[in-house]
């Protein structure tokens, strides 16, 4: 198949002491309102140096789910706040809906078919199990910040292999705490090592958030540090403390997710006490993708105003909610409505740390400094009107392209034919529009086919796996 001569944008760099460019950019379809929020608190002045970094990923996480996101029910006010003192992306998205091909997309920057991480992993311990996962010739957030001075540390659901190579101590995280598996079968590590006596699921959550706590308190001055804070929560089974049973009025789930936001707030208590004399510190809030709703009403929480859940391609599956906090350098109430992927983040982190990326991979994602900043509206692309394009997978198969206000949809178990939403009138993807604008249809399935094929000359094999956990 013939490639166009314009391929889509990407990034080529490599990891050095040097700054690092915008790539790409997008349409603003229309978005839910949110509740009005109280007014911010000032912004402090940045002291010089890279900041310390912090990600923390929820785990079949609803767009709906919280208060600065539309919830009624369920009170999130500590992330809510983080909205306010920040910067809310309301179209954020992953590029699969399923955990091990998100989380490794987040963590390397690539598409699924370029890590082979495509569908779940498999469980297993670090020594026994299917040995199969990350490949060590991958480059993650961890590796990527080491290598600029960081310390790297990792707490939660790996979800990337359970095999001792697989851990993330082989992958760039100086430090691990937490259950590699996806299913939850408990077997909780200390890098590489089983914790005797673990807590129940149940006290997990405050396991997670008193390790995360102790990191950001004990990180040394001298040198930056990088968290990556992966909780199990939301996703099933819901069992939170018993000081959370009861308490929402969203549920058993609206339980969990509340404690999770309290859990935010124990880690930016830690960081504010910690202060902004040596270095100031970056928050991103996310997940991995939405909610799982074959789980049952009681177990799940919910896409907002969008379609469908987790495994499907629907914006209910893939777009989901996004924070992130910077005093002194993201403007507070910031909303960007932009199109924007968690392949972003990989660039934007290293721009960050002030260094290049790998002349080795080919990137697809932009430094959204610029954006998140406010220095700019959009970031160009090649797609319709001078949009990004933005890719989507359903396990190795390219299913979706988004360009600007448009959604092209490949056929799959969701659907038999071909179709195409205009995501800035019909968030909601009600009405296919193939029949009536049959040229868009053609353009951008042509577009597709080039993108998907860029992509599979660099895709590796398959790793085992499968199941929607």
């Amino acid at each position: 198949m013939r490639l166009l001569s314009r391929p889509l944008p990407a990034l080529t760099l490599a990891l050095v002491p040097l700054g690092l460019s915008a790539a790409c950019g997008g349409a603003s379809p229309a978005t839910p309102l949110a509740p009005a929020a109280a007014a911010p608190s000032p912004s402090p002045t940045l002291p010089p140096g890279p900041p310390n970094i912090v990600v923390i990923l929820a785990d079949d996480m609803g767009y709906g789910d919280l208060g600065s996101f539309g919830a009624r029910l369920i009170k999130t006010p500590n992330l809510d706040r983080l909205a306010t003192e920040g910067v809310r992306l309301t179209d954020f998205r992953v590029p699969s809906a399923l955990c091990t091909p998100s989380r490794g997309a987040l963590l390397t920057g690539l598409y699924p078919p370029r890590t082979g991480l495509v569908g779940n992993l498999p469980s297993g311990s670090p020594t026994e199990g299917i040995s199969d996962g990350i490949d060590d010739d991958e480059i993650t957030l961890g590796t990527a910040l080491r290598a600029r001075g960081y310390t790297t540390a990792m707490v939660g659901k790996w979800h990337l292999g359970s095999t001792l190579a697989h851990l993330p101590t082989n992958h760039g995280f100086d430090s691990y705490f937490g259950i590699s598996n996806g299913d939850q079968n408990f077997l909780l590590l200390r890098n590489t090592s089983l914790v005797r006596d673990p807590p129940g699921l149940d006290q997990i959550t405050k396991a997670y958030t008193q390790e995360a706590v102790k990191i950001v308190r004990d990180a040394p001055r001298d040198r930056p540090f990088f968290l990556y804070l992966a909780h199990r929560s939301p996703h099933v089974p819901l069992e939170p403390s018993a000081e959370f049973v009861g308490k929402s009025a969203g549920g058993l789930y609206g339980d969990v997710v509340e404690e999770l936001d309290w859990s935010v707030g124990e880690v930016i208590k830690a960081i504010r006490d910690r202060g902004t004399s040596d270095r100031s510190t970056l928050v991103f809030f996310t997940s991995d993708n939405g909610p799982w709703l074959s789980q049952g009403e009681e177990n799940a929480g919910s896409p907002g105003p969008f379609r469908a859940g987790k495994n499907t391609p629907y914006e209910g599956g893939v777009r989901v909610p996004a924070i992130a906090w910077w005093p002194g350098r993201y403007p507070p109430g910031r909303v960007v409505s932009e199109p924007v992927m968690s392949l972003d983040l990989f660039p934007t982190l290293v721009a960050m740390a002030r260094g290049q990326l790998s002349p080795t991979r080919v990137y697809y994602g932009a430094d959204l400094t610029p954006l998140l900043a406010g220095e700019v509206s959009r970031l160009p692309g090649a797609g319709v009107d001078g949009a990004r394009e933005l890719l989507g997978f359903y396990y190795g198969a390219a299913v979706s392209l988004r360009s600007g206000r448009w959604k092209f949809l490949r056929p799959g178990y969701w659907d038999l034919v071909d179709t195409l939403y205009d995501l800035q009138a019909d968030p909601a993807e009600t009405t296919d529009l193939v029949p009536t604008r049959p040229d868009t249809s053609r353009q951008l399935s042509a577009r597709l086919e080039v993108l998907a094929e860029e992509i599979y000359l660099g895709a590796k094999r398959p790793k085992k796996g499968g199941g929607a956990n």
